[in-house]
């Protein structure tokens, strides 16, 4: 009985009423619109001649505009609350954080994919077969990348960058140097960890400003106006736990702490209470001084009263890290953190090369020197510019990782999409009718590409795309041709006459 009662039916309410729900073909055409309505505002960006678009939205009671070209961002900002384009703005985040470029094309090509998908369903090829016929041409594309990929005898490093930056004079030559610098600094034989090269932001200043610093940038201030701005091989102390006296309480048992008030009694007793704190915050930077460290930092707060005392006994001292700080400072200085100033020793310090601070305003910042770190520090005029800034040189740094692990390159402008499409349609006359139908239909998405590269640079799509492909079939041609000569021959000193 209870087999042949269907699931979601009147007798088995699974989805609530008021649930809207889209099935067969209404469902695959309303993702197709949606991923449809994605390629259309993405497309018109490839390419260094590729449109900037202007998003706005409301956060809070404020209107934010922002110019830009990235993917992730426009397909976030479309304001599409659907399952389809959120799968899509996943899809597009992670290939960004893998491989750092090629986001708009990777949508643009699914995009396409599926109006093929839709054009073989409309005439009865099955989404399976469809699914399977699309596997086979990606698994050939694979090899023929391989075989199309060649050694790039240049500076292929500076070659990519500027790629990346498509004309935006975004990333000058010298950034350009800094950011293979940096990814060199931090390889190793494990591979590039490009989690050790921190990049940081201040406004203010040119974008030429922006450079590769050898280190720590540490977007904080000194904590005494009267600390040095520059401390020569600094021997530094690292406390987590705050530098300040904990107002009197009661610990009552099973019960936590109570606040308790101070009762004075009798002549002398506040003189002396005071004096007992002066002398507990005296040790405190007592403590630091004799481990021999002349640099503080802190992970929590800094009374001012003792932050005056470092200052005295020549101590520069920072305050309020993030843990992720902490980590990364001690991994490079060697130092060790303690809980609190009681449990720090001489063991516990680390070195460095300088520790200097930075006077540009408005933002202060201290530069830890050292070898063993990389900081990009990116300067400009305005916060949108800094932030256009800071993604590129991020897709930058992903693109040079990729490149080190793998120094090859394949021709740009769409050729090589173009020479994937036709190999593609000759691969597909291998298989069976129906599977043919649909790795002929992935050859055909892959000249979306070009078409698109084309009408962004101001040409007619249609004659760029028959150009592409007669240059490519002559090639073929000329080189089967002589290919299938297996005798030649060759008459010496052959007469020639003119016709009468």
């Amino acid at each position: 009985m209870l087999a042949n009662r269907q699931v979601g039916s009147a007798a088995y309410p699974v989805f609530n009423k008021d649930l809207a729900r889209l099935k067969g073909r209404e469902a695959w055409n309303n993702n197709l619109q949606l991923a449809a309505l994605v390629a259309s505002k993405l497309g018109s960006c490839l390419g260094p001649t590729g449109a900037y678009k202007l998003v706005a939205y409301h956060k809070g009671p404020e209107l934010v505009t922002k110019v830009t070209k990235d993917a992730v961002d426009i397909v976030d900002e479309l304001g599409v609350q659907h399952p389809a384009i959120k799968t899509l703005a996943e899809a597009a985040k992670i290939h960004r954080e893998e491989a750092g470029d090629g986001v708009s094309t990777l949508l643009v090509i699914v995009a396409a994919l599926l109006e093929e998908a839709q054009r073989l369903i409309e005439v009865g090829v099955h989404p399976v077969a469809i699914l399977d016929g699309y596997k086979e041409a990606a698994k050939k594309s694979i090899d023929i990348i391989d075989e199309l990929a060649f050694s790039f005898s240049e500076d292929l490093e500076d070659a990519l960058l500027q790629i990346i930056d498509s004309g935006r004079g975004l990333l000058s030559k010298r950034l350009r140097e800094e950011l293979a610098g940096a990814v060199h600094l931090v390889k190793d034989q494990g591979g590039v960890d490009l989690a050790r090269i921190r990049i940081q932001t201040k406004l203010g200043g040119g974008i030429d400003e922006s450079r590769l610093v050898r280190g720590i940038v540490i977007k904080k201030e000194k904590k005494h106006r009267s600390m040095p701005d520059l401390v020569e091989r600094p021997r530094i102390a690292l406390v987590y736990k705050k530098l300040e006296l904990k107002p009197p309480e009661q610990l009552a048992i099973d019960e936590g702490p109570f606040p308790t008030r101070l009762h004075v009694t009798e002549v002398g007793q506040l003189h002396q209470y005071i004096a007992e704190e002066r002398s507990l915050r005296y040790r405190m930077v007592e403590k630091v001084r004799e481990t021999g460290a002349n640099v503080l930092f802190c992970g929590h707060k800094i009374d001012e009263r003792v932050a005056d005392g470092l200052s005295r006994a020549g101590i520069f001292a920072l305050e309020m890290f993030t843990k992720h700080d902490f980590d990364e400072i001690s991994r490079v200085t060697r130092a060790n953190i303690a809980g609190t100033v009681d449990l720090l020793a001489k063991d516990d310090i680390g070195t460095a090369m300088a520790l200097e601070v930075d006077k540009i305003p408005p933002e202060k910042i201290a530069i830890l020197h050292c070898d063993s770190a990389a900081t990009i520090l990116l300067r400009g005029g305005s916060p949108e510019l800094v932030q256009e800034l800071e993604k590129i040189v991020k897709k930058g740094l992903l693109v040079l990782k990729h490149s080190l692990a793998r120094p090859k390159v394949i021709p740009g402008g769409g050729a090589a999409f173009v020479s994937l499409s036709l190999k593609i349609r000759a691969f597909a006359l291998q298989f069976p009718a129906r599977q043919q139908l649909a790795i002929k239909a992935f050859g055909d998405a892959l000249e979306t590409i070009p078409r698109w590269l084309a009408f962004n640079r101001g040409l007619d799509p249609i004659d760029t795309i028959t150009e592409l492909r007669s240059t490519l079939w002559r090639a073929l041609e000329v080189a089967s041709l002589l290919l299938k000569i297996d005798d030649y021959f060759y008459v010496k000193d052959r007469p020639f006459f003119h016709k009468q």
